[in-house]
């Protein structure tokens, strides 16, 4: 009995462990020229069940999110928000809680549901917290996607989000997968 329940103990930390990697975002969202139109993504964004809240700087078009403890937080839902409100996300940050994590080029970590593939950066051991910096088409400007294309070698990276895979290893992922540099 013993054994059983340290198992079930293990097992939950495990799970809670890794929901709690990602704590917030910096997200910046192009075309928003008024209160009314910050308001408007404001709202959408709050809607989302993982956040807990978000503060709008109006001058710089951004949003910080803070989510909610224990939930898996979806990026793909939170661009969804922003283009229901009539906008488009032009940057996104995530704070990843990177301790113990050996991080390299073209690797990738499972966080929640999705997957988040590295692209050029240096091989390094991080302990504590990190910004990353989601490269993907839909994340950013056509200005600055034009600028990082090229980073990876494997052709997941491509066409963007939402598609297989494959690593070097030959493991293929049909997951939510974004791919990401460290700011």
């Amino acid at each position: 009995m013993k054994t059983k329940m340290f198992f079930i103990i293990v097992l939950l930390s495990l799970c809670f462990g890794s929901f709690a990697q990602i704590k917030k975002a910096s997200l910046q969202a192009s075309g928003l020229t008024c209160a009314m139109c910050a308001k408007s993504v404001y709202t959408n964004l709050t809607s989302l069940s993982f956040v807990e809240s978000v503060d709008t700087d109006l001058n710089a078009s951004a949003f910080e999110i803070k989510f909610k403890e224990g939930h898996h937080i979806d990026p793909e839902a939170m661009r969804k928000k922003v283009e229901d409100a009539g906008f488009s996300v032009s940057q996104l940050h995530l704070e990843f809680d990177a301790s113990s994590h050996k991080i390299e080029h073209d690797t990738h970590l499972k966080v929640g549901n999705s997957f988040y593939h590295f692209v050029n950066v240096k091989s390094k051991e991080y302990n504590g917290p990190i910004t990353l910096h989601v490269i993907d088409k839909e994340y950013l400007t056509t200005k600055d996607h034009k600028q990082i294309v090229g980073g990876s070698n494997l052709d997941c990276y491509k066409p963007g989000n939402l598609t297989k895979c494959v690593m070097p290893n030959h493991e293929v992922h049909a997951l939510n997968i974004y791919h990401v540099t460290i700011k």
